[in-house]
């Protein structure tokens, strides 16, 4: 049987999935990142899966989302974009040592993965923290500095204002831009899922981390994975490939 509960770690409130026969042992613990403008419940599906492996699964609120958005409106959600991905990011090493504490999280075995904003939070962290030992993109960018310009672009197009420098706010995120520091995938497990239709975050960027982790020879443990016709939404298959990718690397020797 899988054990849903709703817990608050470090003051975030996510979901915590595991099996009810493994509820109190030391586990690989994978913590799931939600897409925008989305909330974790509507994630749940992957932490069943992963769960039934053997997993511990976190499914932590993302910062202005879900039962932290309070009153924060669309718009607000749309310009503070890039705080809530860094907030993610700057947030895992608490709530990775409060379940390693309690001995319900193995340190040597935490993966990350998530979904568009999250799936862009996943490459963010592979770059910040050395001890996650498996990630999974499902159509994020590792591109956080061409990718905000990018956004940054569309939305003043459409009378967006924002009331900070963009130009500064954009320079605050380079440590978080794998892209600019391909060295530190050194050999994680890392699988790249998108597709190659998506209109919301270019399939380019996926292709093209690829791309330079052969040329860096940073691939060998990197999977790619493209749907032809897939849009921004991820696939049956995706997200079997998940749940596969992480049992596949469970035990290997990267966790």
């Amino acid at each position: 049987m899988i054990q849903v509960t709703n817990q608050n770690f470090k003051n975030i409130p996510a979901l915590h999935v595991v099996r009810q026969d493994l509820h109190g042992e030391k586990l690989p613990t994978v913590f799931f990142y939600h897409g925008f403008q989305s909330e974790k419940e509507l994630y749940l599906h992957y932490g069943y899966f992963l769960a039934e492996q053997g997993f511990r699964v976190i499914l932590p609120d993302a910062k202005f989302h879900g039962e932290r958005k309070r009153d924060t409106t669309s718009a607000e959600q749309a310009v503070y974009f890039w705080d809530t991905v860094q907030a993610n990011i700057d947030e895992l090493a608490g709530l990775r040592d409060e379940l390693v504490r309690a001995g319900l999280s193995d340190a040597e075995r935490i993966g990350v993965g998530g979904v568009s904003m999250g799936a862009i939070t996943s490459l963010g962290i592979l770059a910040r923290y050395d001890w996650v030992k498996v990630a999974v993109s499902l159509m994020g960018s590792a591109y956080y500095g061409e990718f905000a310009n990018e956004l940054v672009e569309q939305a003043t197009a459409h009378g967006m204002e924002f009331p900070f420098d963009t130009a500064k706010r954009i320079k605050e995120l380079e440590p978080y831009d794998l892209s600019e520091q391909l060295e530190k995938v050194n050999g994680r497990a890392l699988l790249l899922w998108h597709g190659k239709k998506d209109d919301v975050v270019p399939f380019k960027y996926s292709e093209k981390l690829y791309d330079r982790l052969l040329e860096e020879e940073q691939a060998e443990q990197v999977e790619f994975v493209v749907d032809d016709q897939a849009k921004h939404k991820v696939s049956i298959d995706g997200i079997n490939r998940t749940t596969d990718f992480f049992q596949k690397n469970a035990y290997k020797r990267c966790w």
